[in-house]
């Protein structure tokens, strides 16, 4: 059995999760929440960064971060990342942006949270800002290409996990004058195995 560290505001626990689904592993993790103290501490001590998410292995090692956990989960069940060639390349790619945006989106979240009381940095706001605009303009030309590869591979549910977490922290109004980006966004959420079972609340 594996043991991940969750919760369930973390887009980064969520795309574990949505990969698990997909590689068919999910009803091999128990969720180790707060409420367990000795068993998250416990994990949390094999990272020295203190993020999450941590996966503990059936074999008691464990792993972080998501990039990592994902590639594992490939190897076990496969079906997120191409084994080669250049599909592998287009997923790891299009899985790295959107990775940046997910970032971007949470730079934004924390400048606001630990701000001390204080006004967040304009010039850092505006500069996340920008990533997230940019990435999304080009994703709404860009997604026609998303469907070659086919299936929900780890691009995909990197990016709906992204978008979902836009709209979950009010960080962006994102579908607005995108549509095909929100078509593509409704599709994820009605197809994609465990979508509904991981929404944050």
């Amino acid at each position: 059995m594996y043991k991940l560290i969750f919760s369930p505001a973390s887009p980064y626990v969520r795309k574990i999760r949505l990969a698990a689904f997909a590689a068919g592993l999910d009803a091999k993790i128990e969720l180790v929440t707060e409420d367990n103290k000795d068993e998250n501490e416990l994990i949390r001590s094999q990272n020295p960064l203190g993020k999450i998410p941590i996966l503990k292995k059936p074999d008691g090692d464990c792993l972080f971060d998501s990039r990592v956990i994902i590639d594992h989960f490939n190897r076990e069940g496969g079906g997120l990342i191409p084994k080669s060639g250049k599909e592998r390349d287009i997923i790891l790619t299009r899985s790295a942006l959107a990775e940046g945006l997910i970032d971007a989106s949470l730079l934004v979240v924390y400048s606001q949270r630990y701000a001390g009381g204080e006004t967040p940095s304009k010039t850092w706001l505006d500069l996340q800002v920008g990533k997230i605009d940019s990435t999304l303009d080009f994703l709404e030309t860009d997604l026609v290409n998303w469907s070659s590869p086919p299936g929900f591979n780890a691009a995909n549910i990197g990016l709906g996990v992204a978008l979902g977490y836009l709209t979950f922290r009010s960080v962006r109004d994102w579908d607005t004058k995108r549509p095909f980006l929100e078509e593509w966004y409704n599709n994820v959420a009605l197809k994609l195995p465990g979508f509904i079972e991981t929404v944050p609340n």
